[in-house]
């Protein structure tokens, strides 16, 4: 469970990236964005890297509950997508297992889904990031 202050500042880093870019993000950005000081920020995320994980587990997270709850509309693939094998090979190893664990339960999920259409383009796009993710295993 985050905290209201770890998901201010998610939220800011979401809308930083969003804005400029993962590359252009600046975590100096992020927690005046979000209204807290430079410390705070470090307390909850140690550098950009583990922020990125974040969003990245955060975005598992929600998705695998949308996907539960028949929201398919509020799906994205922003960060688990593009941040998940982009940042990866960077992460402290809990920060891999973690996004790994919450990545398979958002697999077994997609991999539930009815075989229709509107789902044939998620299913494959996320068995090709599995195929990738068992690569670097």
């Amino acid at each position: 469970m985050l905290t209201e202050k770890e998901t201010a500042l998610l939220d800011a880093a979401t809308e930083l990236v969003k804005e400029k870019g993962m590359i252009a993000l600046n975590m100096s950005d992020v927690h005046k964005k979000a209204g807290y000081s430079r410390a705070a920020q470090y307390q909850s995320f140690s550098d950009k890297n583990a922020l990125l994980a974040a969003l990245c587990m955060r975005e598992l997270v929600k998705n695998t509950e949308a996907i539960v709850q028949g929201r398919f509309e509020d799906l994205t693939g922003e960060f688990s997508v593009v941040l998940r094998p982009v940042v990866y090979s960077y992460l402290k190893l809990s920060d891999r297992l973690m996004i790994d664990s919450a990545f398979g339960l958002m697999l077994t999920q997609v991999r539930s889904l009815p075989d229709e259409e509107n789902f044939s383009f998620m299913k494959s796009g996320f068995e090709f990031l599995n195929k990738e993710r068992e690569m670097h295993k």
